[in-house]
């Protein structure tokens, strides 16, 4: 599968998380060591979608400024800034470990079945990957083939991720 992401609806996408995430952080958490009920339901639904942008950003070895502030324009939006910048370092710190440990292809298995029994949450996680692959403004070769692999393991047909990169 060979997928064209740089379309005007991803960009839209894209330019939208920038915005998000290179706003001032709100940090209702800042300097409280535990988490509240609502907060840890926020991250567990939250993080495989931050996991499989995590991977998009490392994937060409390189995080870029741009590729963090989509992801972390991400979680504000889908946690309605309820969570703070440290809950995202978290993730970073335990995706960057298993992906190390385990392999790329072994994390999005993992993710994916954790995002594909629901096809909004395998769109979802889809789409905010080619956000994220977008960010920095240049598709690698690597980013376009991760964005295969995550079709593949999120249960994101060909024909479904031609229409989502073109739709939202």
């Amino acid at each position: 599968m060979n997928l064209d992401i740089e379309t005007t609806t991803i960009q839209r996408l894209r330019d939208a998380l920038l915005e998000g995430g290179r706003a001032a952080p709100v940090d209702p958490a800042a300097g409280e060591a535990v988490m509240s009920s609502r907060e840890r339901a926020a991250l567990a639904r939250f993080a495989p979608f931050a996991e499989i942008m995590c991977l998009m950003m490392m994937i060409d070895q390189q995080e870029d400024v741009a590729e963090i502030d989509a992801i972390r324009g991400a979680m504000r939006l889908l946690t309605n800034d309820l969570l703070g910048d440290a809950a995202l370092e978290d993730i970073f710190r335990r995706c960057r470990a298993d992906a190390s440990e385990f392999g790329v292809e072994s994390c999005l298995q993992k993710i994916g079945a954790r995002v594909s029994a629901n096809r909004q949450d395998r769109e979802t996680a889809f789409s905010l990957a080619a956000a994220v692959a977008l960010a920095d403004e240049t598709l690698l070769a690597s980013e376009s083939k991760l964005m295969t692999s995550i079709a593949q393991w999120c249960g994101v047909s060909d024909q479904r991720a031609s229409v989502l990169l073109d739709q939202l």
